[in-house]
């Protein structure tokens, strides 16, 4: 069973998405928050994590090129997910795949497994 990390600064968004993940089949682990991620990613060691654009103060792709600098963690699959059109900047930064909301779940999962 695959996991799936969730970066999200919105609780009932994360919680949201971790659920139907969850009935997908998806093991879940929320980020309790943005500024916490690298550390979360490198203990939950997810096989994919999706990661929302905005982040409060901070930006996907910053916490992407941290990322991907990390010789443990730069291997890790990210989608980056946003109400607005950032897909260059987040493919830039280093995304996988980009998603713009509102977007089907089917599209989310069907991501997940091209990259998981």
């Amino acid at each position: 069973m695959a996991t799936v990390m969730i970066i999200e600064d919105d609780p009932l968004m994360a919680r949201m998405l971790a659920t139907l993940l969850e009935f997908e089949g998806y093991a879940t682990v929320i980020c309790p928050s943005p500024e916490q991620a690298l550390d979360c990613i490198r203990e939950a060691r997810p096989d994919v994590v999706v990661m929302d654009f905005y982040l409060g103060k901070a930006r996907a792709p910053g916490l992407l090129r941290s990322l991907r600098k990390d010789p443990d963690l730069r291997g890790v699959r990210v989608i980056v997910v946003s109400g607005d059109d950032q897909e260059t900047a987040a493919r830039a930064a280093g995304a996988d795949e980009f998603l713009l909301k509102p977007f089907p779940m089917e599209e989310l999962i069907q991501r997940i497994r091209k990259l998981g």
